[in-house]
């Protein structure tokens, strides 16, 4: 008898979309009332941790993001990811050196809640520069999931994009929409400003920074649709969606200008942008 697996892994497959979920109110309702629960509820910088420095967060964020682009991993892997590392930070103060395992034991419990496709631990220790062992990964996956008391199912921002676009009349103007709002939400999730920022807050900023950066005609509708089905104002949407521009600038390479004088024969070299993830070792903070 052949027993042997012949299933191929190939890309993650979607479920469609679900027009009762879209149509029925008590979804947004119950997500706006529970995602108290899963925000960062203190300013771990100032009350909890000792030799954690915003700076030192966002550079593991951002090697997190980076692991996770270049193995193509779902855009929701991300945001509950570093939702995990932000709210274990709030109960259990740790030393510097901790905190690239900490991110690497958040993407391993992330991908296995949310990813058909698991990233697994030998893949982690390498992108660690093997800085991580295996049986650390396995002893943090537990003392994460204990500390959080096992509640790791968290809202983030990702789960609110599709209920508002779907939910709009301009949700359809452009295919492009959706996929810009996700790598908004992904960025701002690495941006340490906004560790304490609701997420349906990060969602309704990446959704109006989407719709204006793709120059949709809808933008003030837009704008005023967000605010009444999220409940924010408009002054502090504004505030969100200027702090999510700027750390889009910071991540989008900008267009070198041409010289306007060059040496006859000689032709000035461009680098590419790198693509390997940040060795935070290598780092001195």
């Amino acid at each position: 008898m052949d027993l042997a697996c012949t299933e191929k892994i190939t890309a993650p497959t979607y479920a469609p979309k679900d027009p009762n979920i879209f149509n029925d109110f008590r979804v947004m309702k119950h997500l706006l009332s529970d995602e108290v629960l899963y925000t960062p509820h203190t300013n771990y910088f100032q009350n909890v941790q000792t030799d954690i420095e915003p700076f030192m967060r966002k550079v593991v964020a951002t090697w997190m993001l980076e692991v996770c682009e270049e193995q193509m991993c779902e855009d929701q892997i991300l945001p509950l990811a570093v939702n995990l590392m932000d709210r274990f930070l709030c109960v259990c103060p740790i030393r510097r050196q901790q905190l690239q395992l900490l991110g690497a034991t958040c993407l391993l419990i992330a991908s296995k809640v949310r990813s058909t496709n698991i990233l697994p631990i030998d893949l982690l220790c390498a992108y660690t520069d093997y800085s991580v062992t295996s049986e650390m990964l396995v002893s943090w996956e537990l003392l994460v999931l204990s500390k959080l008391k096992w509640n790791i199912a968290a809202i983030t921002g990702f789960d609110f994009i599709d209920q508002i676009i779907e939910r709009c009349s301009w949700g359809g103007e452009s295919s492009l929409l959706r996929r810009h709002a996700h790598t908004l939400v992904s960025i701002c999730y690495t941006e340490p400003s906004l560790v304490q920022t609701p997420p349906s807050a990060i969602a309704a900023a990446c959704i109006c920074s989407a719709v204006r950066g793709l120059k949709l005609s809808s933008s003030t509708a837009a704008t005023s649709d967000v605010c009444s089905m999220v409940s924010i104002e408009s002054e502090t949407l504004e505030v969100l969606v200027a702090i999510v521009d700027n750390a889009v600038d910071k991540v989008v390479p900008k267009t070198p200008e041409k010289p306007s004088k060059t040496v006859e024969g000689f032709e000035s070299p461009q680098y590419p942008q790198p693509e390997t993830p940040t060795e935070v070792e290598n780092i001195y903070f």
